[in-house]
């Protein structure tokens, strides 16, 4: 644990530390307040006081009773090197300490005189936060975005095409995840790698309570039995669940989309959603077999410490948990599915700011990252799935592709998150669904919600298309 610590106090004490020598944040100019670093960089207080601490000592910034934490306004700043290749990237991105140092090295290798600076920023106001960046004169030469931000960004012209300089190494991507990334002809953003939404079990919790490790497909019957008889309960507490998920919308919709949630009438969705939120209710609320916590707690989640038997997760959420302690080795299972084989998708590209004024050779970044020996040596080294088809086929087995449900018979039936809600019903349901994560609000209520969301984004969008048809 102690390792742990260590290690995330000197992760925030670089980020401040790159923040204030690339001019992010200027001299005379006040660092957020701690209580603002430990929300947005997932951290402990006293994680957060030892790297401002440090940055004291080294007379990075100064501490002023009632006001907070400066930069100081006589610290002289060195400008930014020639040979640099600056990547803005959000905080927390879990490919940055795990993925992104392959792609650097090999880039090193080929541009071996060209320094790569990272600057991280948080993720909740990841774009507010890159047009300050901008308006100071910080100029970034690639921005690593999830595909949430990719779909949330407020004017693509900020960014240039990828497609001329990428179109020979991307005809082997999955055609699911580049689209996502397209607008019209445009390539806006290069995924470099992707992740479904799956389940994972403990190997050793099952042996210990006997219970056979789930073979091959199987129902939700099947998983909620294995749940009911994964879960242990002491003195009426319960000191083990069956199951667990975070409660966000990266995770739970997979329960709707196994039930055949799709964009279509606003009536199935409400009959689908209010099934499904039922039964996510039934298993934390009246069976007490799984358990949801919020984003907050990554990466401290019941299933890395053996209380959850089996959990929904990502590779990217794996490849986080290599910072722990974990005494078993998590083994991917099929999910539950019912009639439809979906999941959701989630990845992480590349873009590359039209102010930049190394387009060149940030685009040489992301080539490297694309081509086979690359992706190839991501693939068969971290828990990361590569972006192309071919290269996961030979790193890993079929079996292992059909658990996660991403062969090549059902990619095509997996989803991105925006391909199902518009971006106004997400943020709107999340802002709302506090009390039903408390099982205080039924899912009825939910799905009314939903339903009035979808109506409101409906009505602004034909208002939208009547202005722009009338001008």
């Amino acid at each position: 644990m102690r390792r742990k610590n260590e290690f995330l106090y000197t992760k925030l004490y670089n980020t401040l530390k790159e923040q204030i020598y690339t001019g992010f944040i200027k001299p005379g100019e006040y660092l957020l307040p701690e209580n603002d670093l430990c929300t947005y960089y997932g951290l402990s207080r006293n994680s957060v006081r030892k790297a401002l601490d440090q940055l004291h000592k080294e007379g990075l910034v100064i501490k002023r009773v009632g006001l907070g934490t400066m930069i100081p306004e006589d610290l002289v700043v060195d400008g930014p090197e020639q040979n640099t290749l600056r990547i803005l990237a959000p905080s927390p991105a879990f490919f940055i300490d795990r993925g992104l140092p392959l792609f650097i090295e090999a880039f090193n290798r080929k541009f071996p005189n060209v320094s790569v600076k990272m600057l991280e920023l948080p993720i909740e106001k990841f774009w507010e936060s890159f047009r300050s960046s901008s308006e100071m004169g910080l100029t970034a030469d690639l921005v690593l975005v999830p595909d949430m931000q990719f779909t949330s960004m407020d004017n693509s012209n900020d960014f240039i095409d990828l497609a001329p300089y990428l179109s020979d190494l991307t005809d082997q991507v999955y055609p699911k995840v580049i689209r996502h990334f397209k607008q019209g002809s445009e390539m806006k953003a290069a995924p470099f790698t992707f992740s479904p939404v799956f389940v994972v079990c403990n190997p050793q919790l099952f042996a210990e309570r006997g219970v056979p490790l789930p073979e091959g497909q199987w129902t939700f019957d099947d998983f909620m039995d294995s749940a009911k008889r994964m879960t242990v309960v002491q003195d009426g507490m319960t000191t083990q669940f069956g199951f667990s998920m975070h409660r966000i919308f990266n995770r739970w919709p997979v329960f709707a989309l196994m039930n055949g949630f799709r964009r279509s009438d606003i009536k199935t969705q409400k009959q689908i959603l209010t099934q499904s939120l039922s039964v996510i209710q039934d298993l934390c609320f009246h069976q007490r077999i799984a358990t949801t916590f919020p984003e907050w707690s990554w990466p401290q989640t019941p299933f890395i410490y053996g209380k959850s038997a089996m959990a929904l997760t990502t590779t990217f959420e794996m490849a986080n948990w290599q910072n722990e302690s974990m005494n078993f080795t998590p083994q991917e299972i099929h999910l539950p599915f019912s009639n439809e084989h979906s999941t959701l998708l989630i990845a992480n590209a590349f873009m590359i700011p039209a102010s930049s004024d190394k387009a060149r050779l940030a685009s040489e970044f992301i080539r490297i990252a694309l081509e086979d020996e690359t992706q190839r040596t991501m693939a068969a080294n971290t828990p990361f799935l590569s972006v192309k088809e071919p290269i996961n086929r030979s790193q890993r087995s079929e079996a292992y592709l059909e658990r996660l449900n991403i062969s090549e018979k059902n990619m095509d039936n997996n989803f991105f998150k925006f391909e199902l809600f518009d971006e106004n019903v997400v943020r709107g349901l999340e802002e709302k669904m506090s009390l039903f994560w408390l099982g205080l609000e039924p899912a009825s209520s939910i799905v009314k919600l939903y339903e009035q969301l979808v109506l409101q984004h409906a009505g602004k969008a034909a208002g939208h298309e009547a202005g722009e048809s009338a001008k």
